[in-house]
């Protein structure tokens, strides 16, 4: 009759609680690695836009006529329809100033640089800013009054709320000889 090593039978359970131990902690490093790289795909995605979005801008803010918000009977604009495809991560993106400057959740619409910027954030991630030339991109939020698009108060950015699809027109404006893009959706309801 053959003689058992107990010691190779006492060391058995051992090994197993070793073993799960190495595959809970393997685990855990995948669905962090999972968890960052999503955030980080998210940025690159809202990043990617917003880089599109600068380079259909670069002809209008060139060469485009603007839109006197002061006169009623004014001939639009040059215009830009962008449509966005953003990820349902997304915080907040910002057209002209930093939404959430306070880091609480918080958003607001006041103005940075004089609205040359684009702020955004998804779940997970840092704030990320993208400076545009100031001399060039001054945001501002549009709000439709008597029939036409117009500078809302004094001057607001503009925020997304949340991620999916979403169309925006762009529109090249004057007030008091100073010009703007004007921001807003494609019909007179807020976004």
């Amino acid at each position: 009759m053959r003689q058992m090593n107990t010691n190779a039978v006492e060391m058995i359970p051992i090994r197993l609680i070793i073993s799960l131990a190495i595959i809970a902690a393997i685990a855990v490093m995948i669905v962090f690695a999972s968890s960052s790289l999503r955030t980080l795909l998210a940025e690159h995605q809202v990043e990617q836009e917003c880089r599109l979005l600068e380079s259909t801008l670069s002809t209008m803010v060139g060469s485009g006529v603007p839109r006197d918000v002061d006169e009623a009977s004014a001939a639009e604009g040059t215009k830009r329809v962008q449509t966005f495809t953003l990820p349902d991560s997304l915080l907040y993106l910002s057209f002209g100033g930093d939404s959430d400057s306070l880091n609480t959740g918080v958003l607001k619409t006041g103005l940075i640089e004089d609205g040359a910027a684009i702020f955004y954030r998804v779940e997970g991630g840092s704030k990320q800013v993208i400076w545009l030339p100031k001399e060039t991109y001054k945001f501002r939020e549009g709000t439709y009054v008597d029939n036409k698009w117009v500078i809302n108060g004094t001057g607001h950015s503009f925020i997304v709320h949340s991620g999916g699809k979403i169309t925006l027109v762009f529109e090249r404006v004057q007030k008091n000889h100073v010009i703007y893009i004007l921001v807003h959706g494609t019909d007179e309801r807020s976004v």
